[in-house]
């Protein structure tokens, strides 16, 4: 992965070449984390699920590539490239993939 950071402090990440997919579960890559924020590259294949869970702060999810669902609490909503959803903290959901996913998770802390 290319970090780099500029003279201002400004932080750039490169996650076009974070392609990476397991064949057994969702994967899970860091890529950046500061006092305010955490991010996340979540990559899927088709048919995989990330883990059900319940976070305690409010997260972003932004589909930067394929197709799936979002699962929240008992609600299904139907996720593209191009998709964002805010869930609020402390409410349960899961991402399932009907295609590659790739999606930007953000947690607001």
């Amino acid at each position: 992965m290319n970090k780099t950071e500029n003279k201002t402090g400004i932080k750039f990440i490169e996650t076009h070449s974070l392609t990476d997919f397991s064949m057994s579960e969702a994967l899970h890559t860091p890529l950046l984390e500061t006092d305010k924020l955490r991010t996340l590259l979540l990559n899927l294949n088709g048919g995989q699920k990330s883990p059900l869970c319940k976070m305690s702060v409010d997260v972003l999810y932004y589909v930067i590539e394929g197709d799936g669902e979002l699962l929240i609490e008992d609600e299904q909503t139907t996720l593209r490239a191009g998709s964002m959803v805010i869930v609020p903290a402390e409410i349960k959901r899961l991402i399932s993939a009907d295609t590659s996913m790739r999606v930007l998770g953000v947690q607001v802390l």
